[in-house]
């Protein structure tokens, strides 16, 4: 008797409210902006020197395309090591590719989305 009673409660009370928390208003959308802050396939830079010229080319000859400052992230599309001459020595450094031009990576902290770049920045 006491198991029918518990049945009848379930079946009358309880499955109703299941139904409730079904319903289609409390759809959960992703903006464009969340989608590219969870990218994985490119990595994120944060500028960590003062100021930075983003040249139009991986080289300290070339043309700035843009000036950076410290704190600004933007997204890495690309990389490159270039040999490097400084008087008698050659040594080699990493470049990367951003949507503006080029900057050596000694002058970057890389992050693997933007979510973790943004909040490097919050706390510099």
């Amino acid at each position: 008797m006491r198991k029918i009673n518990i049945l009848i409660f379930v079946a009358f009370f309880m499955i109703p409210f299941s139904f409730i928390s079904c319903d289609d208003k409390e759809k959960i959308e992703f903006r464009q902006s969340d989608m590219e802050a969870l990218d994985i396939e490119h990595k994120w830079a944060v500028i960590k020197d003062p100021y930075v010229a983003c040249r139009e080319n991986p080289s300290y000859n070339s043309k700035v395309a843009k000036n950076m400052r410290k704190g600004m992230v933007e997204k890495i599309i690309g990389e490159k090591t270039v040999k490097v001459t400084d008087k008698d020595n050659e040594k080699y450094e990493k470049w990367l590719a951003f949507e503006f031009g080029w900057v050596p990576e000694k002058s970057v902290e890389v992050y693997l989305n933007k979510l973790r770049a943004e909040k490097a920045v919050s706390e510099m």
